[in-house]
């Protein structure tokens, strides 16, 4: 029995065969509305489409805040750190991270320095500030799923 064929031949022209993969016919396309087009938060470009998503909910959540929160020198120095927003929140302020899975908890020794990280910051800022709070990428694949787990995650 021959080879099932998965391409089919679309046209021929003198610059070669175009080809065109063939889709089965009980394949249905899921539709979902576009994505908000990312914008620069209080003037910084975000790194990802989910730190968009999170300001998009801390904004629905009528919260303010301060995206990319420099603490202990920031990048600059040695312990200092980068936090994505800094949420004012009552009775103190919460950090929030916006964490990448492939970035921060693909192999062991990333998800122990993001933990470290984490605990580290905790223990610095404990009277000062709530606990962090951390949200995977992949917890929230669309804008709506990210309003749910930073509400959820803030306990509003």
């Amino acid at each position: 029995m021959p080879p099932k064929k998965i391409f089919k031949i679309k046209s021929r022209s003198g610059l070669g065969v175009k080809i065109e993969p063939k889709t089965h016919p009980l394949v249905r396309k899921i539709t979902h509305e576009p994505f908000p087009e990312i914008k620069p938060i209080q003037n910084i470009m975000p790194d990802s489409k989910e730190e968009y998503w999170v300001a998009l909910a801390l904004y629905r959540l009528k919260l303010d805040f301060v995206f990319q929160y420099q603490l202990f020198g920031g990048r600059k120095y040695k312990g200092g750190q980068v936090i994505d927003f800094w949420v004012y929140t009552n009775p103190l302020p919460t950090p929030i991270f916006v964490q990448g899975w492939y970035f921060h908890y693909a192999t062991a020794a990333k998800a122990a320095q993001s933990r470290l990280n984490l605990m580290y910051l905790e223990a610095r800022l404990r009277g000062k500030a709530m606990k962090p709070v951390e949200l995977l990428d992949i917890d929230m694949p669309t804008p709506e799923d990210a309003y749910i787990l930073t509400k959820r995650k803030l306990n509003r």
